[in-house]
């Protein structure tokens, strides 16, 4: 018997994006060390950690305006599945061994899944506007 199927993960991030506001993507980002903290102590969540740094920098290149290129659905996403990690008593309560972490992985691998072709892009945006820097100052 699966615990946390994919189906309410779906729910999850359907409406938490859909009720994301600027302030919650803030919330996410003051948040940034304790939930890295978390996916760092989890062994369900670590295998995640460059993902999970690398949703943080577009939330922050997000804010301060260097990349807009996202849908909002998208960047909703990313800020309910940050979120939902933060949750001790979300769906099943961290404190529940094992299982405790385990929606917050199904959580964050179907957000990873949803936004892979916005987080490519990003990924190529940012590769290319470090290219851009290093010749200018060359």
């Amino acid at each position: 018997m699966q615990i946390f199927s994919k189906k309410r993960a779906q729910k999850v991030l359907d409406n938490g994006a859909s009720d994301v506001t600027e302030s919650d993507i803030d919330v996410a980002l003051s948040n940034r060390q304790r939930i890295i903290n978390k996916v760092l102590q989890n062994a369900s969540l670590a295998p995640y950690i460059g993902q999970v740094k690398t949703l943080f920098s577009l939330l922050q290149d997000y804010v301060k305006g260097d990349y807009r290129e996202i849908p909002w659905w998208s960047l909703g996403s990313v800020v309910t599945a940050l979120l939902y990690i933060l949750l001790p008593l979300d769906a099943v309560p961290d404190i529940i061994p094992i299982a405790g972490f385990l929606d917050d992985a199904v959580v964050l691998k179907l957000c990873l899944d949803l936004v892979s072709k916005d987080l490519e892009n990003y990924k190529l945006n940012k590769v290319a506007s470090t290219h851009d820097e290093s010749d200018a100052t060359s």
